[in-house]
């Protein structure tokens, strides 16, 4: 689910994730927050499978950009019995808690480890691909210039008829909207009893405190992820689900 944002090299955008995807301790908290929304997160995964232009018994490729732990690729491959995941990620703690997955998948299951700011994070051998998805992991770029280039990137790499979806964070289109889902998801960790635990991790982790100035925190809004997708030659381009700054959304080839 993400990539790793390190010091710049030649032909690199500056890096500007506040995520340590390189240490362990970090990587170890951050999967333990995140599994214990995948129950939540399933309904979404199974729309990203029910939009798949394929039937479940397709011998098909798929590439699972930002992978992660594999949340979305076990939930894929659990489906679709022939298919094949290319699981990439930045991050080499991430991929190492995968890696038990291969003892489970076998060939079905293929790790593959480059950095999204790199140009060939994503080699020729691998593909064409049937299906591309990504799951909160693009907006980890805090840089739209690159996500709309990796947009083209993958349309490149899909079959005809193939498809890319995209569960990911967006912004807020308008200011009022934007503190009206800051006031809305106040209310809900308050709630569930988890403000000041939530407090505490969104200032630790470098991301809006309360004396912040009030501002969007990730690279783009729906309508410009939606504009990006049709720039880059997808078709049928539409969000399939959204819950205030939480979409799915992608297009076909």
């Amino acid at each position: 689910m993400r990539t790793r944002q390190g010091s710049r090299t030649r032909g690199d955008t500056p890096r500007r994730d506040h995520h340590d995807w390189a240490s362990e301790t970090y990587v170890d908290e951050w999967v333990r927050r995140q599994q214990a929304e995948d129950p939540s997160r399933a309904a979404r995964f199974q729309l990203i499978c029910d939009l798949f232009p394929f039937p479940n018994d397709a011998t098909v490729t798929i590439l699972d950009v930002g992978a992660g732990y594999g949340p979305a690729s076990t939930f894929i491959l659990d489906r679709y019995p022939h298919a094949t995941c290319v699981a990439q990620d930045g991050s080499a703690p991430m991929l190492d808690r995968a890696r038990h997955l291969v003892t489970k998948y076998g060939a079905r299951l293929q790790l593959h480890r480059s950095d999204l700011f790199g140009a060939k994070w994503l080699p020729a051998h691998l593909g064409p691909f049937d299906a591309a998805v990504s799951s909160s992991c693009l907006h980890n770029l805090r840089d739209f210039t690159r996500i709309r280039q990796i947009y083209r990137e993958i349309r490149k790499r899909l079959k005809p008829g193939g498809v890319f979806l995209n569960a990911d964070l967006i912004n807020a289109p308008t200011v009022g909207l934007r503190q009206r889902y800051d006031g809305v998801t106040a209310a809900r960790r308050h709630r569930e009893g988890a403000a000041a635990e939530e407090l505490a991790a969104l200032v630790r982790h470098g991301r809006r405190s309360p004396a912040s100035p009030a501002r969007e925190p990730f690279p783009a809004t729906l309508d410009q992820h939606l504009a990006a997708l049709k720039a880059s030659g997808f078709k049928d381009v539409d969000c399939f689900w959204k819950e205030l700054r939480r979409a799915v959304f992608g297009g076909y080839a």
